[in-house]
């Protein structure tokens, strides 16, 4: 049963690479069919008890993954309007979700507030994928991604909050007992202290959790060099557990804070660290949202018929809009970006992981209504992934919100690539660097260039740079494997087609074989000596030139056969169009075209394609 789910789990996510779509879609389909209601392959319910510890270990994992990769200064640059969303807007949110669920689908509003507490949260692992479809504006990114980290654990705990109340009400009833007014906001402000207490506990266990393993990792990293990545998951598993000791769901914060602090502390091995925990994370997703679609039982979603669907939509089109409009008067959004944000709010796995949790309970206590609200969870996490992924690009392009910016991200920030960023900006392009080497990041940076630290070869490292369909990116490491593995995966997980990658002059049969394969186009045309071109730009022994593009120039057969080993073709401009382009095997010359340059041997003399009249020298050491 397990084998089954993580094998579906991987068909999923290499469909979901496939076609864009978040894979919790693929999760659901196969979920469903796999489960009793279907084939009858995938029992959960053997699990017993145990599938409820199973669900939540699942969930701290991914909400501490999420927490690694919480940027403390983005989330600051947007840090009102996502406050805001996270406080004020959860309660819109469950308010508006209530009305809708008790009025029109007829719940009572006991159950109509469990659903409303339930789809307040979003979460990374929808909205990453979505976004990574359409590329929008960097501040509606990120309103979009922190508010999504944020609001999970958030979301869970106010919405086991509801259910103790609901859970209050219900013995009371069962019982005849009749508290009165005062007993019964006596009862609920206990509820209230005992929410802010696990909050509180919650979010101490994991500020003292992650400090502990960051201090123990940098202090003894020369022991565990080679398991840093298992040592974390282990604290963030003990943090949670520790928490959870002391007060259930309190792991849920521990979990979060405990990553966020990890992960912004700059540990040994981080990107390393990073890309386990994204692995683990997939996994986990696969195998959670899988058990948790066998476990749906289809009849309670035909029994909401249509009405389910309005709820839905009530959610998505009225609720959505009315939190963003309120909640943005003073953020400086203009109103077609307050539109998108209205359109762009999918449930994802902590919605379910969690309506499943409080299904069992309240099956346990004998409350009924909690299966139905587990079907309406569900079918707001289908409708709202499928319609926003598919409408998702359109609709920025029709709100004018969708990134119009076409950068240059350089894989590696080596000398060379430096030097191109350079002459890429002198042209008006926005370029951007990423390395594995912090030193060489510092140093892009110290040189005026926008640069990141991450691993090119990881999708988390690769949405460092903010990378998506029209952009173009070059990889210039020495490492001519790592090359064209950038340029693969960059266009397999991004979309991105502008792609090429240098080659050594010494790169192995293997790796040129690859590079054909993978039909990655060479940069600058040819192979180099990367090392000695390296040298030669350390030790200032280069001038770079422009030359203009004449009709003979592009009659000629091969234009790099015609350059020396000294002169490297960089960059392309082009004035009729205003576009410019990094120099590539195959490139179409027009004419009127402006070619940059590099000559690392000035002494020696130009052939004669590029006449000592038509160079024009732009920079000189």
């Amino acid at each position: 049963m397990v084998s089954l789910a993580l094998v579906l789990g991987v068909i999923g996510q290499m469909l979901s690479i496939r076609t864009g779509f978040p894979s919790i879609v693929f999760f659901l389909i196969f979920g469903v069919l796999v489960g009793p209601e279907f084939l009858s392959l995938v029992h959960p319910s053997e699990f017993g008890e145990g599938l409820e510890i199973i669900i939540k270990l699942c969930v701290a994992i991914v909400l501490f993954e999420a927490g690694l990769n919480l940027n403390k200064e983005e989330a600051l640059s947007h840090g009102n309007i996502i406050l805001l969303l996270i406080t004020v807007g959860g309660l819109i949110t469950m308010i508006g979700g209530a009305a809708f669920a008790r009025y029109v689908a007829n719940l009572s509003w006991e159950m109509a507030f469990v659903y409303g507490s339930l789809v307040i949260v979003t979460g990374p692992t929808v909205v990453q994928p979505l976004l990574r479809r359409f590329k929008v504006k960097p501040n509606l990114k990120h309103i979009l991604e922190y508010e999504g980290v944020l609001i999970d654990p958030i979301g869970a705990l106010i919405a086991i909050f509801v259910v103790e109340i609901v859970l209050i009400e219900s013995s009371h009833t069962a019982s005849g007992l009749v508290l009165g007014f005062g007993g019964h906001m006596m009862e609920i402000g206990q509820v209230v202290l005992l929410v802010a207490y696990k909050f509180i506990v919650g979010g101490v266990l994991g500020f003292l959790g992650g400090y502990a393993a960051t201090f123990a990792v940098k202090r003894f990293y020369i022991y565990m060099e080679d398991f840093v990545d298992l040592f974390m998951l282990a604290s963030a598993l003990a943090v949670y557990g520790f928490a959870e000791m002391l007060t259930p769901e309190a792991g849920l914060v521990a979990a979060i804070v405990s990553g966020a602090i990890i992960g912004n502390l700059n540990i040994p091995e981080e990107e390393e660290m990073k890309k386990f925990k994204g692995k683990l994370t997939i996994l986990v997703i696969s195998l959670l949202f899988i058990f948790l679609a066998a476990s749906l039982e289809l009849d309670y979603i035909k029994d909401l018929g249509i009405y389910g669907l309005l709820v839905v939509f009530g959610l998505l089109f009225v609720v959505r809009p009315v939190e963003i409009f309120l909640l943005c008067v003073r953020s400086g959004l203009s109103i077609k970006e307050k539109l998108f944000l209205s359109f762009v709010s999918p449930r994802g796995i902590i919605a379910a992981s969690i309506a499943s949790i409080i299904a069992l309970e309240l099956q346990q206590h004998e409350v009924e209504g909690g299966n139905t609200v587990q079907g309406l969870v569900f079918l707001t996490i289908a409708i709202s992934v499928l319609l926003q992924g598919g409408a998702g690009g359109i609709v920025s392009r029709a709100l004018e919100v969708n990134d119009k910016r076409n950068k240059v991200v350089l894989v590696g920030a080596n000398n060379l690539s430096r030097l191109l960023a350079r002459l890429l900006e002198r042209a008006g392009k926005e370029v951007r660097l990423i390395d594995t080497n912090r030193r060489l990041v510092e140093i892009s940076k110290s040189e005026g260039l926008d640069a990141v630290e991450g691993n090119s070869l990881t999708v988390d490292g690769l949405e460092k740079t903010e990378i998506s369909s029209p952009d173009t990116l070059i990889s210039l490491t020495t490492s001519d494997h790592v090359n064209v593995l950038a340029c693969r995966l960059v266009r397999i997980d991004f979309k991105v087609s502008n792609v090429c990658a240098l080659l050594n002059r010494l790169a192995s049969a293997s790796d040129t074989e690859d590079m054909e394969r993978f039909r990655v186009p060479l940069a600058f045309g040819k192979k180099i000596d990367v090392m000695d071109i390296y040298s030669k730009i350390t030790e200032k022994q280069y001038i770079v030139f422009r030359s203009w593009i004449k009709k003979e120039t592009i009659d000629s057969i091969d234009f790099e056969k015609l350059l020396p080993e000294h002169l490297i073709p960089l960059i392309v401009e082009r004035e009729r169009t205003d576009e410019v382009f990094v120099y590539h095997e195959g490139f179409n010359f027009e004419v009127g075209d402006i070619i940059s340059i590099l000559d690392v041997d000035p002494l020696s003399p130009s052939p004669d394609i590029l006449r000592e009249p038509e160079k024009e020298l732009i920079i000189e050491v």
